[in-house]
Protein backbone atom coordinates (compact mmCIF):
# COMPACT_ATOMS: atom_id res chain seq x y z
CA UNK A 1 0.00 0.00 0.00
CA UNK A 2 1.36 3.38 -0.95
CA UNK A 3 1.87 6.20 1.52
CA UNK A 4 -0.89 8.25 -0.17
CA UNK A 5 -3.39 5.35 -0.02
CA UNK A 6 -2.55 4.72 3.64
CA UNK A 7 -2.92 8.42 4.45
CA UNK A 8 -6.30 8.56 2.66
CA UNK A 9 -7.50 5.51 4.59
CA UNK A 10 -6.42 7.06 7.91
CA UNK A 11 -8.16 10.36 7.12
CA UNK A 12 -11.33 8.51 6.13
CA UNK A 13 -11.21 6.45 9.32
CA UNK A 14 -10.78 9.60 11.41
CA UNK A 15 -13.97 11.22 10.08
CA UNK A 16 -16.28 8.24 10.45
CA UNK A 17 -18.61 9.02 13.35
CA UNK A 18 -20.59 6.33 15.10
CA UNK A 19 -24.04 7.68 16.05
CA UNK A 20 -24.84 7.70 19.76
CA UNK A 21 -27.26 5.06 20.96
CA UNK A 22 -30.18 6.02 23.21
CA UNK A 23 -29.43 6.61 26.87
CA UNK A 24 -30.54 3.19 28.02
CA UNK A 25 -27.36 2.22 29.86
CA UNK A 26 -26.74 4.95 32.38
CA UNK A 27 -25.51 4.95 35.94
CA UNK A 28 -28.36 7.04 37.31
CA UNK A 29 -31.00 4.33 37.16
CA UNK A 30 -28.72 1.56 38.34
CA UNK A 31 -27.31 3.68 41.18
CA UNK A 32 -30.79 3.93 42.65
CA UNK A 33 -31.54 0.29 41.93
CA UNK A 34 -34.44 1.23 39.73
CA UNK A 35 -34.92 2.70 36.35
CA UNK A 36 -32.64 3.96 33.60
CA UNK A 37 -35.24 6.27 32.03
CA UNK A 38 -38.63 7.95 32.39
CA UNK A 39 -41.84 6.31 31.24
CA UNK A 40 -42.76 8.74 28.46
CA UNK A 41 -41.77 11.82 26.46
CA UNK A 42 -44.01 14.18 28.43
CA UNK A 43 -42.43 15.48 31.64
CA UNK A 44 -45.08 16.97 33.93
CA UNK A 45 -43.57 18.75 36.92
CA UNK A 46 -44.59 20.43 40.16
CA UNK A 47 -42.40 22.89 42.04
CA UNK A 48 -44.98 24.56 44.30
CA UNK A 49 -43.28 23.59 47.57
CA UNK A 50 -40.03 25.31 46.57
CA UNK A 51 -38.73 28.67 47.71
CA UNK A 52 -38.95 31.33 44.98
CA UNK A 53 -35.25 31.17 44.07
CA UNK A 54 -35.27 27.38 43.65
CA UNK A 55 -38.65 27.41 41.89
CA UNK A 56 -37.41 29.84 39.23
CA UNK A 57 -34.31 27.67 38.65
CA UNK A 58 -36.44 24.53 38.21
CA UNK A 59 -38.79 26.34 35.83
CA UNK A 60 -35.82 27.52 33.74
CA UNK A 61 -34.42 23.96 33.66
CA UNK A 62 -37.74 22.47 32.58
CA UNK A 63 -38.11 25.08 29.84
CA UNK A 64 -34.56 24.25 28.66
CA UNK A 65 -35.50 20.55 28.44
CA UNK A 66 -38.61 21.51 26.44
CA UNK A 67 -36.79 23.86 24.05
CA UNK A 68 -33.68 21.74 23.46
CA UNK A 69 -35.22 18.29 23.04
CA UNK A 70 -38.16 16.39 21.61
CA UNK A 71 -39.63 16.07 25.11
CA UNK A 72 -42.74 18.02 26.09
CA UNK A 73 -42.82 19.77 29.45
CA UNK A 74 -45.96 20.74 31.36
CA UNK A 75 -46.56 22.31 34.76
CA UNK A 76 -48.90 20.59 37.23
CA UNK A 77 -50.30 22.82 40.00
CA UNK A 78 -51.54 19.87 42.05
CA UNK A 79 -49.23 16.84 42.32
CA UNK A 80 -51.09 13.66 41.41
CA UNK A 81 -50.62 10.43 39.46
CA UNK A 82 -49.82 12.37 36.27
CA UNK A 83 -46.95 14.32 37.88
CA UNK A 84 -43.58 13.02 36.66
CA UNK A 85 -41.25 15.23 38.71
CA UNK A 86 -41.93 16.84 42.09
CA UNK A 87 -39.27 19.07 43.60
CA UNK A 88 -38.52 19.93 47.22
CA UNK A 89 -35.97 22.14 48.94
CA UNK A 90 -35.01 21.98 52.60
CA UNK A 91 -31.96 22.05 54.83
CA UNK A 92 -31.05 18.38 54.60
CA UNK A 93 -28.61 16.53 56.83
CA UNK A 94 -29.69 12.90 56.51
CA UNK A 95 -32.47 12.13 54.03
CA UNK A 96 -32.88 9.00 51.92
CA UNK A 97 -29.95 7.68 53.99
CA UNK A 98 -27.65 10.11 52.20
CA UNK A 99 -24.97 12.22 53.86
CA UNK A 100 -26.01 15.66 52.58
CA UNK A 101 -23.51 17.73 54.54
CA UNK A 102 -20.58 15.42 53.88
CA UNK A 103 -19.90 14.85 57.59
CA UNK A 104 -19.17 11.15 57.11
CA UNK A 105 -18.23 11.00 53.41
CA UNK A 106 -16.38 14.29 52.94
CA UNK A 107 -18.54 14.95 49.88
CA UNK A 108 -21.29 17.56 50.13
CA UNK A 109 -24.53 16.72 48.28
CA UNK A 110 -26.19 19.77 46.66
CA UNK A 111 -29.23 17.94 45.23
CA UNK A 112 -30.43 14.46 44.45
CA UNK A 113 -32.95 12.88 42.05
CA UNK A 114 -34.67 9.63 42.88
CA UNK A 115 -37.32 7.48 41.25
CA UNK A 116 -40.13 7.05 43.79
CA UNK A 117 -42.60 5.14 41.61
CA UNK A 118 -41.56 2.73 38.89
CA UNK A 119 -43.44 0.78 36.23
CA UNK A 120 -42.67 -2.88 35.57
CA UNK A 121 -41.60 -3.73 32.03
CA UNK A 122 -43.99 -5.20 29.48
CA UNK A 123 -41.68 -8.19 29.16
CA UNK A 124 -38.66 -9.45 31.09
CA UNK A 125 -36.16 -8.33 28.44
CA UNK A 126 -36.91 -4.65 29.14
CA UNK A 127 -35.88 -2.42 32.02
CA UNK A 128 -38.24 -0.86 34.55
CA UNK A 129 -39.28 2.71 33.73
CA UNK A 130 -39.78 5.51 36.20
CA UNK A 131 -43.25 7.00 36.46
CA UNK A 132 -42.49 9.56 39.18
CA UNK A 133 -39.31 11.22 40.42
CA UNK A 134 -38.55 13.41 43.37
CA UNK A 135 -35.78 15.97 43.18
CA UNK A 136 -34.43 17.32 46.47
CA UNK A 137 -32.34 20.52 46.69
CA UNK A 138 -30.31 21.35 49.81
CA UNK A 139 -30.99 24.95 50.84
CA UNK A 140 -27.63 25.13 52.61
CA UNK A 141 -26.02 25.04 49.16
CA UNK A 142 -28.72 27.07 47.41
CA UNK A 143 -28.00 29.87 49.93
CA UNK A 144 -24.59 30.69 48.45
CA UNK A 145 -25.33 29.96 44.78
CA UNK A 146 -25.88 32.56 42.09
CA UNK A 147 -29.02 32.41 39.93
CA UNK A 148 -27.01 30.81 37.11
CA UNK A 149 -25.52 28.17 39.42
CA UNK A 150 -29.00 27.27 40.70
CA UNK A 151 -30.23 26.93 37.10
CA UNK A 152 -27.23 24.73 36.26
CA UNK A 153 -27.96 22.51 39.28
CA UNK A 154 -31.66 22.22 38.36
CA UNK A 155 -30.74 21.40 34.73
CA UNK A 156 -28.39 18.69 36.04
CA UNK A 157 -31.03 17.07 38.26
CA UNK A 158 -33.81 17.29 35.65
CA UNK A 159 -31.39 15.59 33.23
CA UNK A 160 -31.14 12.68 35.64
CA UNK A 161 -34.94 12.34 35.63
CA UNK A 162 -34.88 11.59 31.90
CA UNK A 163 -32.10 9.02 32.24
CA UNK A 164 -28.93 11.03 31.62
CA UNK A 165 -25.81 10.14 33.54
CA UNK A 166 -22.98 12.53 34.36
CA UNK A 167 -21.17 13.97 31.36
CA UNK A 168 -17.64 15.07 30.57
CA UNK A 169 -18.90 17.34 27.78
CA UNK A 170 -17.90 20.94 28.63
CA UNK A 171 -21.17 22.36 27.26
CA UNK A 172 -23.40 20.10 29.37
CA UNK A 173 -25.16 20.85 32.63
CA UNK A 174 -24.65 17.15 33.45
CA UNK A 175 -21.02 17.89 34.34
CA UNK A 176 -20.21 17.24 37.97
CA UNK A 177 -19.08 19.88 40.43
CA UNK A 178 -19.96 23.55 40.64
CA UNK A 179 -20.40 25.20 37.22
CA UNK A 180 -22.65 27.61 35.34
CA UNK A 181 -23.69 25.54 32.30
CA UNK A 182 -27.48 25.76 32.10
CA UNK A 183 -28.16 23.67 29.00
CA UNK A 184 -27.84 20.14 27.69
CA UNK A 185 -24.88 19.28 25.51
CA UNK A 186 -25.19 17.86 22.01
CA UNK A 187 -24.49 14.35 23.33
CA UNK A 188 -27.23 14.76 25.98
CA UNK A 189 -29.76 15.95 23.40
CA UNK A 190 -28.93 13.05 21.08
CA UNK A 191 -29.51 10.59 23.92
CA UNK A 192 -32.81 12.20 24.97
CA UNK A 193 -34.15 12.43 21.42
CA UNK A 194 -32.99 8.88 20.68
CA UNK A 195 -34.88 7.56 23.69
CA UNK A 196 -38.03 9.67 23.56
Amino acid sequence: MSYRTLLSALVLAAVIVVPASPADANGFGSENGCCPFADNAKHVYNSDSLETRTKSAVKAAMLKLDSQTDMTVAYDSTPDASTDVESFDRYYVDYWDLDWDGSSTGYNLFAYSKCVKSIPPADSSQARRCDQYEVRYDLKDIDWMSTTQRQALACHEIGHTVGLDHSTESGSCLRTGSHTVTKYGTHDVAHINGRY
